[in-house]
């Protein structure tokens, strides 16, 4: 009973103790059994994806590049007939297309895809293709691409497009170091026609036409030798001098001819028995003068690309 008692006694001042924050509370502790603390559970781990493409899609980049492929898919579906597909690929925004267009059109294979790529960009505008994306897509495969037939639609393409910007890109061109690339850009120069190609290739014509700037240079070697002495008491301290000897060459540009585009501007003119002179300034009061001409040249051009190019004939 005794023990009882006691046993219950010490129970019951454990409990107070640990109340009334007493440091005895510690007394109790060490004999009470300790209950470890309740566990929480962990949620089950996922199972690993079965394929290496749902890991891969986790990246942004990935999923960029897998939405780019279902764009393309969506397009080759709709070249195929599927009038779904021709919906969807409708519903797009415009500089998606044009972004996918230009990179079908530099795709080398020669599939329906690439053909119809290089009809539909020579119908985008300016303000759809901010970049110039498609408009140098078209310029690369008229000026560079191994297949004829390739290059003379990417020429009727930019006929028809009529974009402001193209002869600044073709005029580039002029400076390849292949020959055949440099006759490939006059001749889509000359498809386009119109005053602005000629202006740019007399702009790119001033820039090394002409008398430059005077300029020197000197060729020399600077010499030493003991020309004094400071007297310090008893020491004699050497004054050095030096003096340059050489050749001074001083020149002036007076005069660069641009060949390249002298023979460019005459090869694109559309009219016969034109030959201002090898100066850009002559060439530049030509085009003054044949302005309403060469437009009219080039609307005709451009409604002959359309047919060709759509079998449309515009109005």
């Amino acid at each position: 009973m005794t023990k009882g008692i006691d046993s219950n006694y010490m129970r019951t001042l454990c409990v107070l103790c640990v109340l009334c924050g007493s440091p005895l509370s510690a007394f109790g502790a060490a004999g009470a059994e300790k209950k470890p603390p309740p566990r929480v559970p962990v949620p089950p781990k996922p199972p690993p994806p079965k394929d290496d493409d749902m890991r891969i899609g986790l990246s942004p980049e990935a999923i960029k590049r897998a939405e780019h492929f279902e764009q393309l898919k969506v397009f080759r579906q709709a070249v195929a007939g599927d009038s779904k597909a021709r919906q969807t690929w409708n519903e797009m925004k415009t500089c998606e297309r044009t972004v996918l267009l230009s990179e079908l059109a530099l795709n080398p294979e020669d599939t329906p895809e690439r053909k119809q790529a290089l009809k539909d960009l020579a119908h985008v505008s300016a303000s759809d293709d901010p970049k110039a994306q498609g408009l140098v897509a078209l310029a690369r495969v008229a000026v560079a691409d191994g297949d004829g037939t390739v290059r003379d639609m990417a020429r009727k393409a930019l006929v028809v497009r009529a974009d402001e910007r193209t002869p600044k890109i073709l005029v580039t061109a002029l400076r390849a170091e292949d020959q055949l690339v440099r006759a490939n850009a006059a001749v889509a120069m000359k498809a386009i026609g119109g005053p602005r190609i000629f202006e740019v290739i007399i702009e790119h014509w001033k820039e090394t036409w002409g008398a430059g700037p005077r300029s020197n240079m000197f060729v020399g070697n600077m010499r030493s030798y003991v020309g004094d002495y400071d007297i310090s008491g008893d020491s004699y301290d050497p004054v050095v001098r030096s003096f340059l000897t050489g050749v001074v060459l001083d020149t002036k540009v007076l005069r660069v001819e641009g060949d390249i585009y002298y023979v460019t501007i005459r090869e694109v003119t559309p009219f016969e028995n034109v030959n201002p002179g090898k100066d850009p300034v002559a060439w530049q009061d030509w085009v003054k003068h044949e302005r309403a001409r060469l437009t009219d040249d080039a609307n005709k051009k451009r409604a002959l690309a359309l047919t060709a190019l759509d079998g449309v004939e515009e109005e």
